[in-house]
């Protein structure tokens, strides 16, 4: 994903969800300044454990990325990392026009996350079934936590509500964006990038 971002050290990058720093600590090597915005104070804190004070300038903020409010033109490149499959479509929806307004012309968007439908046709059998054989060799534990989750994305309830690649594409193609472009990655898990 961070090969996906191509993060210069002139960026000031925004990461929306970014729990204890996976994609931040990296960003933080590459770019002029790094806003990290995650739900949870006690991410926010392990995250700041793991940043050296070299580097670019790293800001954090405890907040509901659904509800963000930030300037315009603020950032060069926004990222987010297995965080949005939590949100409703609608949340998702109005997250990618407000990341697009808080882009520069030109700037890139890099969303990496659980990139399946709710729904059990051929394709995303197979995308359950590589799950499933991953999970089976967890033993017990695996299969209960892979029977759980089939139910409700099946059922669409719980707390995940992934959405499949087309459904990005085209959110991201109606918020502006252009050269907008999905890859999968293994499993459920994709990424979609767009430019400003």
């Amino acid at each position: 994903m961070l090969e996906m971002a191509n993060p210069v050290a002139t960026d000031r990058c925004l990461d929306l969800g970014a729990g204890a720093g996976f994609l931040t600590t990296a960003l933080v090597d590459r770019a002029a300044s790094v806003h990290a915005v995650d739900i949870s104070p006690k991410m926010l804190l392990a995250l700041r454990a793991k940043v050296p004070p070299t580097g670019a300038v790293l800001t954090t903020a405890a907040a509901d990325m659904a509800r963000l409010e930030l300037p315009s033109a603020s950032f060069d490149l926004i990222v987010s990392n297995y965080a949005m499959h939590y949100l409703t479509d609608a949340d998702k929806k109005k997250l990618v026009h407000d990341i697009r307004d808080w882009l520069v012309p030109g700037g890139r968007v890099v969303i990496g996350d659980m990139m399946v439908g709710r729904k059990l046709d051929r394709y995303h059998r197979g995308v359950f079934r590589e799950k499933a054989f991953a999970m089976f060799r967890q033993g017990l534990p695996g299969w209960w936590r892979l029977a759980k989750n089939v139910a409700r994305i099946a059922s669409g309830t719980g707390r995940l509500r992934p959405c499949p690649p087309e459904w990005w594409v085209a959110v991201l193609d109606g918020a502006g964006f252009s050269d907008v472009r999905y890859e999968h990655i293994r499993s459920e898990a994709g990424v979609v990038v767009g430019r400003a």
